[in-house]
């Protein structure tokens, strides 16, 4: 199978595969030190990495997902709170002789916690789709071994005799794929 026809390629440029974590986060931090020759690269990973993840922190900051949970879990805490309680005083069941409202606040706690998980675990699947612009109908290189067990960076409008390119197997790149 040639390389044509596992890669779909939008943008020329190189990809470098990585079949390391170690080699692919050395060559992150060279890209860094040499940030005017990279513009624009992209690094794509099979699963999520603290070391990737702290290397994007200190490049975009911290991730505002978490606000999208944050959001969702205090709505949800309100609406299992409110939702029974409203119920409670349109049709009240007086049980022992409480009456209905706020005193039977307490059994109310179930709900807002299981409405919290549901609506705090929906918000961030929601937050991380709209952060990550997922689906990215724009996205600009796939390769198939990306998904499996292989790291990838890739940088537009370089060629595989450039200085970028070399840099890139400098630090253990198992494969160079021109993308046109």
């Amino acid at each position: 199978m040639s390389d044509h026809s596992q890669t779909s390629q939008k943008t020329k440029g190189i990809l470098a595969l990585y079949k390391y974590l170690d080699d692919t986060c050395g060559a992150m931090d060279s890209i860094e030190k040499n940030l005017s020759e990279f513009k624009g690269y992209q690094v794509y990973s099979p699963t999520s990495y603290h070391e990737l993840i702290d290397r994007a922190e200190v490049k975009y900051g911290p991730s505002q997902v978490r606000w999208f949970t944050l959001v969702g879990a205090l709505s949800g805490i309100a609406i299992g709170f409110a939702m029974p309680l409203l119920m409670d005083y349109d049709w009240p069941i007086v049980v022992g002789g409480k009456t209905a409202g706020i005193y039977s606040l307490p059994a109310y706690v179930i709900f807002g916690f299981e409405l919290m998980v549901l609506l705090g675990a929906i918000a961030t699947i929601a937050g991380m789709l709209i952060m990550g612009r997922i689906p990215n109908p724009h996205a600009h290189i796939f390769h198939d071994k990306l998904t499996d067990d292989t790291f990838g960076i890739f940088v537009p409008g370089v060629n595989k005799e450039s200085r970028q390119a070399k840099l890139l197997q400098e630090h253990g790149a198992i494969d160079l794929i021109e993308t046109a």
